[in-house]
């Protein structure tokens, strides 16, 4: 149940994505060749007026929205420069192909912030309002009293209390510079959070919400979606660059049956608590991976949606497309170090399954 589960709410956030990429295509004239859910043999598949054909295959482990006929790399004569040349999608106005290339990972952001909107109808989002100061933190040492508005830490602005609770955790102790509001009044202050030995990490000692939530109206759940988003976006650029910094391992990094792994253990924590704890782990499972999906998509790596981005702006910055070959050389080698990040985080997911 928990594995299916989790494969579920994968496979909804991929052919989310390439039905983004489906759908702007079709809008700007771009031909479809297929649209498939999963891979591997083909179960059941049918060909629409436009002449896109739909499939649903056997290993339902993703989707593809397919612009080039594969079929013609059968020939011996076609190379991979060739059918970039050839294709559908090259063809089309570099514009139409930027909005289709954007289209993938805007859907994914979409897609979280749909799910937000469901989610904040039964979580409380308590804002950086200060409810409550320990006199022995970091915090009160600093002048920071209940009732003021942390505004923002190390310069990035906070909206929501888990952005405050992140930024503090993730400096490790470091001093913080933090800017709130009293009384009407910014402040600025430089605040060295604690370690708590009972949590097991830093702390500066404030305490958010925990009053009794307020009556939601619809423009309060659409803001709040927005900046839960926000926050996972955020999120997701502070776990890019830990890796980048030494701050996190490679071996943290987790693949599809590593995501599925997490679902599970969402699963069981919360199903003690009722059926509707159990709707809102996974719906909030299911944003993060959205967004996290959508933005790390959007780097520039070959094979990406980033890395074809770079040479769409590239084309319409310089008014012709690159050379076919080169481009074609490098998505090869994209795909090569794509290949080689997947056995990585397969080798990373099966660990954790053996090892713990």
């Amino acid at each position: 149940m928990k594995i299916v589960l989790g494969i579920a709410i994968l496979a909804v956030i991929i052919i989310t994505h390439e039905f983004g990429h489906y759908l702007i295509a079709r809008i700007n004239g771009i031909e479809v060749v297929e649209f498939t859910i999963g891979f591997g043999p083909k179960l059941i598949g049918w060909k629409t007026k436009s002449g896109t054909k739909f499939s649903i295959r056997l290993i339902m482990l993703g989707a593809a929205c397919v612009f080039d006929d594969l079929d013609a790399g059968t020939d011996e004569d076609t190379d991979l420069a060739s059918m970039i040349a050839n294709s559908s999608f090259r063809k089309a106005n570099v514009w139409s192909r930027i909005a289709t290339t954007l289209a993938g990972p805007f859907f994914n952001l979409l897609l979280a912030f749909v799910l937000g909107l469901f989610l904040m109808n039964y979580i409380d989002m308590p804002d950086t309002v200060v409810t409550e100061v320990n006199t022995d933190g970091a915090a009160y040492a600093a002048g920071i009293r209940e009732g003021d508005k942390i505004i923002s830490v190390n310069g990035s602005r906070c909206y929501l209390y888990p952005e405050v609770s992140t930024a503090v955790e993730l400096g490790y102790g470091k001093p913080l510079t933090i800017v709130y509001e009293h009384e009407g009044e910014k402040k600025k202050v430089e605040v060295i959070p604690k370690m708590n030995n009972e949590y097991g990490r830093f702390m500066i000692g404030v305490t958010f919400g925990g009053q009794e939530p307020a009556e939601k109206g619809a423009i309060d759940i659409v803001k709040s979606s927005y900046l839960y988003v926000r926050y996972m976006v955020k999120m997701t650029f502070s776990s890019v660059r830990m890796l980048f910094t030494g701050q996190a391992k490679v071996s943290d990094v987790a693949g599809p049956v590593g995501a599925a792994q997490i679902v599970g253990e969402e699963y069981d924590s919360a199903k003690e608590m009722g059926a509707l704890a159990v709707v809102v782990s996974m719906l909030n499972i299911a944003l993060l991976l959205s967004a996290n999906i959508g933005i790390v998509n959007l780097f520039p790596i070959p094979a990406f949606d980033g890395g074809k981005l770079l040479f769409l702006l590239y084309e319409a910055i310089r008014g012709k497309p690159a050379d076919a070959k080169v481009e074609g050389a490098i998505q090869l080698v994209g795909i090569g170090l794509l290949l080689a990040l997947l056995v990585l985080v397969m080798y990373n997911d099966i660990s954790r399954l053996f090892v713990g």
